[in-house]
């Protein structure tokens, strides 16, 4: 039996081997261990936010490193550069950067624009800020470009106007020593800048209201949001009133090659990280694909819409993202391995029966001549039926499933046997 058992599964198991090494060629390659993000300066937003990712992707086995820049402008080149695997961005700073190689995971929270102004400077529209001095954010900045493109827009540029490349410190206090008429600044609410300015009588706020539905419109990466009247202090009722603010989104950005299960592993921890609720996000609100300036990876839009996948839910990531990969073996293989066991079973059973099939010629030949066979020759087949039945009972192994043919077989003989027997008494 053991035989042959050797004969016919030996042959299948090289089949399925050699099935295995075939398709894993197509199996896509793991998940990197290591990861290079850049954020803006290490004093900002970006770099906490990136701070809680590389302790949460530790855990996953995966080590991020931080690379902190100038802001979201040198953020997107390092990244379009591949120096970096993936970006936080700050929407509205894409233009001028080659991004067709990159993809946005998701739109993770708001990110306001604030224009500041003094008092006595009393205005409603961007295209009046013609001829005064205006501090338009840091060179490599995301406030940069965003506040050039919304001013170049308006009619304004460094031709009729003072353009300066301030940083936001640096803007906040020449604003208030009256060194200039207008900071832009992109921040969030939370920021001691905003409240001090707020609290600032000799500071006004710009209110977007009139042409917030214009500036949505023309901008895809922009949203308006309302200021609501005391939601920054309550005791002081800050803000006076209702204000409408323009607000950019700050996004996770990746090249487009990035993997498949990074972008699932890190669309994770951006729904742990960021769809609490706060000062201007509702719960749940991000990550979203909206307001998204690069086009959004169709990975992050599916896994987005969604959510994790089964295994993602059951399995911890190492290994869900190794049975993941391993499922696109299993069409190729069960297209061999299933007509495969379907022959094998007959071939097993034809392989046993064979032992007792084969006696059964010579049996019908005896059977079928015995009436015209004379003594000698029936001596001869009584002795070879006799031999046959002390061979079956001691030199061949049947599997107990098949026992009742080996018992037909020895019966069969036997009835043979005794035909034959009683022929030679009537030839003596």
């Amino acid at each position: 039996m053991k035989c042959d058992s050797c004969k016919v599964w030996l042959p299948v198991i090289f089949i399925v081997l050699v099935g295995f090494v075939f398709t894993y060629q197509f199996v896509p390659p793991p998940p990197p261990k290591s990861l290079r993000i850049a954020t803006g300066s290490t004093t900002g937003a970006y770099y906490a936010h990136a701070l809680v990712y590389q302790s949460d992707l530790k855990l996953q086995g995966i080590d991020l490193e931080i690379q902190a820049t100038a802001g979201s402008v040198e953020a997107l080149h390092q990244l379009s550069e591949g120096k970096v695997d993936l970006a936080f961005v700050q929407g509205g700073v894409a233009k001028g950067v080659a991004t067709t190689e990159l993809s946005s995971l998701a739109s993770l929270f708001y990110e306001p624009l604030w224009v500041f102004h003094r008092q006595e400077l009393s205005f409603q529209y961007l295209y009046e800020l013609r001829g005064k001095r205006l501090a338009v954010g840091a060179e490599g900045s995301g406030i940069r470009p965003l506040v050039m493109q919304l001013l170049q827009d308006n009619g304004i540029d460094d031709k009729n106007t003072t353009l300066l490349g301030l940083t936001t410190t640096e803007a906040k206090q020449k604003l208030e020593a009256g060194e200039i008429d207008v900071a832009f600044l992109v921040i969030s609410p939370k920021a001691t800048i905003i409240s001090e300015l707020l609290h600032n009588p000799a500071i006004s706020l710009l209110n977007f209201q009139k042409r917030a539905l214009a500036y949505t419109s023309h901008y895809n990466f922009l949203s308006s949001l309302t200021l609501g009247e005391g939601l920054l202090d309550l005791q002081n009722n800050i803000p006076a009133h209702d204000v409408v603010l323009l607000s950019a989104m700050a996004s996770l950005v990746a090249r487009k090659e990035i993997h498949p299960d990074i972008i699932r592993l890190m669309l994770k921890e951006a729904i742990k990280i960021h769809s609490q609720s706060d000062l201007l996000e509702k719960k749940d609100q991000f990550p979203s694909d909206h307001f998204v300036e690069i086009p959004i990876h169709p990975v992050a839009s599916n896994y987005l819409h969604t959510g994790p996948s089964w295994l993602e839910q059951v399995f911890p990531f190492w290994l869900a993202s190794k049975l993941d990969r391993l499922k696109v073996m299993l069409i190729p293989l069960l297209t061999l391995l299933i007509p495969l066991f379907k022959g094998v079973i007959p071939l097993y059973k034809w392989r046993i029966r064979s032992k007792t099939y084969r006696w059964y010629e010579t049996l019908h030949q005896v059977d079928y001549q015995l009436e015209s066979l004379d003594k000698v020759v029936i001596e001869r087949e009584i002795e070879r039926l006799t031999n046959l039945q002390s061979e079956l009972v001691k030199q061949v192994s049947i599997p107990m499933s098949y026992m009742s043919e080996f018992y037909f077989l020895r019966e069969h003989i036997n009835f043979v046997l005794t035909r034959l027997q009683e022929r030679r008494k009537m030839l003596n």
